[in-house]
């Protein structure tokens, strides 16, 4: 089971249900040779019938998948947008500094920063700032989806409406899925396109066509 590609609470479930899968067809196995208790060699002979736990744990994960309600249309461009918000806020808060020093660097009265008994010229401090401010935004800019949904599998946006996103097997998405299909949003208009193909082309299966790409799908977490 610890291979099986799925959240620790996913992984809780699908062990309960293959334990319960399993249990049953040991005492199937009784039933067949007239036993009322079940034994280690009914246990032996449900392996044998059903293949290894971990291809029935996949079979389980991949039936369950099937019950899902995916997303559509309208709460992801909810989350989306919540997320652009949440990344608007946090550039401007990282660039906060740099405008600060930018002001500083106007001002008629003052040249220089004291720094360490030192001075340190403002446009110099200004222009290691703006780098670093940057390759900050840069860095939250590429790395909020694929990384938060590549590790949980949502984003804050995704979270707060109670959306995930999941291999199409039911199984959890990784960063390689992640980053996959969130090629078209860092792709000057390609999300737009990217939508438009969900709603003209893919609108029962509520896949993007980066989500084909991915295989990938995004379902409601909270039933």
């Amino acid at each position: 089971m610890r291979n099986t590609n799925a959240d620790d609470r996913d992984r809780i479930e699908i062990e309960k249900e293959l334990r319960s899968t399993y249990y049953e067809a040991a005492e199937s196995a009784a039933r067949s040779r007239g036993a009322a208790r079940v034994t280690a060699a009914d246990v032996v002979a449900a392996k044998a019938d059903m293949g290894s736990p971990l291809e029935t744990a996949e079979c389980l994960t991949k039936s369950y998948a099937g019950t899902l309600r995916r997303a559509g249309f309208w709460p992801r461009l909810a989350a989306f947008l919540i997320d652009n918000i949440i990344m608007v806020v946090a550039s401007l808060i990282i660039m906060a500094p740099m405008f600060f020093v930018m002001a500083a660097l106007d001002s008629p009265t003052d040249s220089a920063i004291p720094l360490a008994g030192n001075s340190m010229p403002v446009y110099t401090l200004a222009f290691a700032l703006m780098f670093v401010t940057m390759i900050s935004v840069i860095i939250i800019a590429f790395g909020y989806y694929i990384v938060l949904e590549g590790r949980y599998g949502y984003t804050a946006g995704k979270y707060l409406l109670g959306l995930k996103v999941l291999k199409t097997d039911g199984t959890k998405a990784g960063y390689k899925e992640a980053l996959l299909r969130n090629l078209s949003k860092y792709i000057n208009n390609l999300i737009v396109i990217d939508a438009l193909i969900m709603l003209i082309f893919f609108n029962k299966e509520k896949q993007r066509g980066f989500d084909r790409i991915a295989n990938t799908m995004v379902v409601h977490a909270r039933g």
